[in-house]
């Protein structure tokens, strides 16, 4: 019968692996706290301070006249690949 003896590196390599995921997991969730709640108020409702002057010479310079409509889509797409086998 043959004793297995314990390799004192790997157990400590394990160790301290462990030791780095669990340093690396309490650091992205105290960092997803505090970032999830930075500049909301008491109540839980998101502070809204931006308010910009829409009467502003230089805002209806850049956006021009109103011309009704309420809503803007923009899309886009990109290629990749060859189409020349797509027939």
């Amino acid at each position: 019968m043959t004793v297995k003896r314990l390799n004192p590196e790997g157990t400590l390599r394990k160790k301290i692996s462990l030791a780095v995921t669990m340093l690396f997991s309490v650091a992205v969730g105290l960092l997803y706290i505090g970032c999830s709640h930075s500049g909301a108020s008491d109540s839980g409702q998101i502070a809204d301070d931006f308010k910009p002057d829409i009467s502003a010479p230089k805002l209806k310079e850049k956006l021009g006249d109103d011309d009704g409509y309420s809503l803007a889509v923009l899309y886009g797409s990109d290629v990749h690949g060859s189409l020349e086998t797509c027939g």
